[in-house]
C-alpha cells in the first residue's frame, strides 16, 4: 500500500479502531460486487496465475486504491485493473476512457512496480514432482526440521516483496502446534522466482507476548507460517 510497513502488517497496530462485525451482513452488498467477484475468475487466469501474485498486486495499490470506500470488492477491482494493464490486455488509459473516468486517474497510475527481489534472501529451490491437480501443495522427501512442542521465531527479513509473513508476530517466541503439508513459498512465486516449497507450521503466540499485559487473558493466536520464516528460540541466544 506504499508505505514501509505491508498492508496485512496492521493487525494489532493502534489506530484502526474497532473490527465490525454484523452476523446478518450479506456476502455482497450492492450488484457491482457481485460482478467484481464473477470477473476474478476471468481475470486471474490470463494475468495473476502465480500463487501470490495476485496478493502482491494488491500490497502494491496505493493507499487511496487499497482502502477506498468500496472496501473489499473495491479493492479487487482495482487489483484487477493494474493486472490487466500490466499484462497488455488493456492499457490504463483505455481503462479509463471504457470506465468513463478522468484521465490519468486509475489504478494503475500509482499503483508501485513489482517488487525486486534478490534470491539469495531465498531458500533453496527443491525439485519435487509436480502433481496432476492444479494445487499449492507439493510433496517433499526430507520431514520438518521442526517437531512439535518446538519454540521458535520468526526473524524475517527486510526485503519488500511479497510474504506471508505478519509483522505482529516478527521476533516474538511461539510454539510449534501442528505441521501441515509442504507448500510452494509466495514469497518466491509471487515473483517468479520459482517454487521453492517449505513445510509449513502451525504456531501458538501467546496474546500477552504479541500485544503486551494489557492484551486479553488466556488467549492464544494461531499463525500458519513457513519453515523458512522460522528460527528455534535457543538459537536467538
Amino acid at each position: 500500500m506504499n508505505s514501509q510497513r505491508r498492508v496485512h502488517d496492521i493487525g494489532g497496530v493502534e489506530g484502526w479502531g474497532p473490527v465490525p462485525y454484523d452476523p446478518e451482513e450479506p456476502v455482497f452488498h450492492d450488484d457491482w460486487e457481485r460482478r467484481v467477484f464473477g470477473l476474478m475468475f476471468q481475470v486471474l487466469p490470463h494475468t495473476a496465475k502465480r500463487p501470490g501474485e495476485f496478493r502482491h498486486a494488491l500490497e502494491r495499490l496505493a493507499a487511496e486504491d487499497y482502502f477506498c470506500s468500496d472496501g473489499y470488492y473495491g479493492r479487487w477491482r482495482s487489483a484487477m485493473e493494474v493486472l490487466l494493464d500490466e499484462y497488455g490486455h488493456v492499457d490504463k488509459a483505455e481503462l479509463d476512457g471504457r470506465l468513463g473516468a478522468a484521465p490519468g486517474t486509475s489504478p494503475g497510475y500509482r499503483v508501485e512496480g513489482v517488487a525486486e527481489i534478490d534470491p539469495k534472501h531465498l531458500p533453496p529451490n527443491r525439485v519435487t514432482s509436480k502433481p496432476e491437480r492444479r494445487t499449492v501443495r507439493r510433496e517433499l522427501e526430507e520431514p520438518s526440521q521442526f517437531r512439535v512442542g518446538d519454540r521458535v521465531f520468526a526473524a524475517g527479513n527486510d526485503e519488500m516483496g511479497h510474504t506471508r509473513l505478519p509483522e505482529y508476530v516478527r521476533n516474538v517466541p511461539g510454539t510449534v502446534v501442528k505441521i501441515h503439508p509442504a507448500e510452494v513459498l509466495p514469497d518466491s512465486t509471487a515473483h517468479d522466482l520459482g517454487d521453492r516449497p517449505q513445510h509449513v507450521l502451525c504456531v501458538a503466540y501467546r496474546a500477552k507476548d504479541l500485544w503486551g499485559e494489557t492484551a486479553e487473558e488466556g488467549v492464544v493466536i494461531n499463525v500458519d507460517l513457513y519453515e523458512n520464516y522460522l528460527e528455534l528460540e535457543t538459537e536467538s541466544a
